[in-house]
């Protein structure tokens, strides 16, 4: 899977870029997960993550018309911007 990894070099936050054609199985849906499952573990966060929830965002992606959407992980905790 090819993603895009951003850092903040002031927060340590990170912002994972996820493009839609990555996602063509559940094995792509469940790859998702663990990527943000290790970088939210370095925020000692649980994303508490589903394969459905992967295909809800994915599928709120596609009808916006986006190739890609984003999650950013932070001390504050995770949020996904489509």
């Amino acid at each position: 899977m090819k993603i895009d990894v951003d850092i903040d070099k002031f927060t340590g936050g990170y912002k994972i870029i996820f493009p839609i054609n990555e996602f063509k199985e559940k094995s792509d849906f469940k790859m998702g997960i663990q990527i943000i499952r290790c970088f939210s573990n370095d925020m000692e966060l649980d994303p508490e993550l589903e394969v459905e929830d992967m295909q809800d965002i994915l599928d709120k992606t596609e009808e916006l018309q986006k190739l890609f959407f984003t999650v950013e992980i932070s001390e504050e905790g995770i949020e996904v911007d489509i």
